[in-house]
């Protein structure tokens, strides 16, 4: 019975581990989506440009600073890249509506995954993080490396929640999401409103993908499509285009990700992640609402 209960209580453990890398790779996506009104398939190579920068440039690939330092340098330039790819390929078709967006968010998935191939290889890599033993509170062990994952999570989730309640850019997005053309009126700059949301959303998903590279190693450059599924389950789970919806969203996936691979099968973990998300829309279309934009 107490192996039983040990054993639920480390996969739930695990599924808020896993969790916390979801849960900022679909607020970054949902913040995105609230503002531009179309769902980003390009997304998912942010995830995977963040853990190569981050490779490239600390000990592991040819860089010389440390791991902490090229992951918030890492962070800055995918952020960057979101807010040129928007300018480069989705600004100049932003009033044709939603499907060619989509479509052009395809095609740029595979223009920035190529190109990551090309520069970096196929080759799998992993990031400079020492061997950890876990620690083990009531028979549930984790990591110090994996509470740390858990902790950047929480302290993400805290500063977009501070951002989008407490700040003039949080005050402007929520208007332009409500209504652009309001917005407008008002007097909110919305096309600067809508290039600062590029850059946090694309920043939040270079930031996934390092805490992906940190606890999923080795990594490939094509995870970020892979582990784009999983996130868009989430934020469809918690409601596109809500946040706080997303964070919750999350944890349900991670959970079932967790749960089922420990009582199940490992190889099916995103069917986990979808039969949570069928289940949950069938009783609740609009998904779970964790609160609006």
């Amino acid at each position: 019975m107490a192996s039983a209960l040990s054993q639920f209580l480390q996969a739930v453990a695990f599924g808020l581990v896993e969790a916390s890398v979801i849960s900022v790779g679909a607020v970054g996506l949902t913040l995105s989506y609230g503002v531009t009104r179309f769902i980003n398939f390009a997304y998912g190579e942010f995830l995977a440009y963040g853990a190569f920068l981050a490779f490239f440039l600390s000990g592991a690939g040819a860089g010389v600073v440390g791991l902490p330092v090229a992951a918030v340098v890492a962070v800055l330039l995918v952020g960057a890249l979101g807010v040129a790819v928007s300018r480069v390929f989705f600004r100049p078709i932003s009033d044709r509506g939603a499907l060619p967006l989509l479509i052009t968010s395809i095609g740029v998935a595979f223009i920035l995954r190529y190109l990551l191939i090309a520069g970096a290889s196929a080759e799998a890599r992993q990031l400079p993080v020492p061997l950890m033993r876990p620690v083990e509170v009531a028979g549930v062990g984790l990591t110090p490396l994996e509470l740390g994952v858990v902790a950047v999570s929480v302290v993400t989730m805290l500063a977009i929640h501070l951002l989008l309640q407490r700040t003039m850019l949080g005050k402007t997005m929520r208007a332009t999401s409500g209504n652009r053309s309001l917005a407008e009126v008002a007097g909110i700059d919305t096309d600067a409103v809508i290039r600062k949301t590029w850059f946090i959303s694309a920043a939040a998903g270079g930031l996934a993908g390092i805490l992906y590279g940190v606890l999923f190693a080795p990594f490939r450059p094509t995870f970020g499509f892979g582990y784009l599924i999983v996130v868009f389950a989430a934020t469809l789970l918690g409601g596109i285009g809500r946040p706080y919806g997303a964070m919750l969203g999350a944890v349900l996936i991670g959970l079932m990700i967790s749960l089922g691979s420990t009582y199940l099968s490992a190889s099916y973990d995103q069917a986990y992640a979808f039969i949570a998300l069928v289940g949950v829309l069938l009783l609740r279309p609009e998904g779970i609402r964790g609160g609006e934009f």
